[in-house]
């Protein structure tokens, strides 16, 4: 099986590196997937699941919270803001901050707080999806989920 060479960074600490045989990243402008030969592309992330297929055509998902994605026909970097293991975010923790971004949208009144608020939610609502699809959970959240 064709792969390139995936790197997946944040400020703190490298995720990953090694071969990958195809990587799906939550773009700004929607999801978008990655071969070995792909055109170059230099891509703004949003919250959300990184996927990515090793050689052996085991999938693994990380959360990434926003960054850069470089696609080159042999290479994928991901720089991204924030990252960890989809295996490693602690679904009860990611419920909570879910929880208390809600309650932080409704106490804040400003606008600038207001829209802090609801981006601090966007993104707990990305990391919590995240945590479920890689558990085989349904990405599906209560009905009254704001966003």
């Amino acid at each position: 099986m064709e792969t390139f060479r995936l790197d997946i960074v944040s400020a703190d600490r490298s995720l990953f590196t090694g071969a990958a045989a195809f990587v799906a990243a939550p773009l700004a402008e929607g999801e978008a997937g990655f071969l070995p030969g792909h055109s170059p592309l230099l891509g703004r992330l949003k919250a959300g699941a990184l996927r990515v297929r090793d050689e052996a055509g085991v999938e693994q998902a990380f959360y990434v919270s926003g960054g850069f994605v470089e696609v080159q026909p042999d290479r994928v970097i991901v720089l991204a803001d924030s990252s960890e293991r989809a295996a490693d975010i602690d679904e009860a923790l990611a419920l909570k901050a879910v929880e208390d971004a809600k309650q932080a949208l409704q106490d804040r009144l400003e606008k600038v707080e207001y829209a802090r608020a609801e981006s601090e939610l966007a993104e707990a609502v990305a990391r919590l999806r995240v945590a479920r699809v890689h558990k085989g959970y349904s990405t599906r959240l209560p009905p009254d989920h704001v966003g």
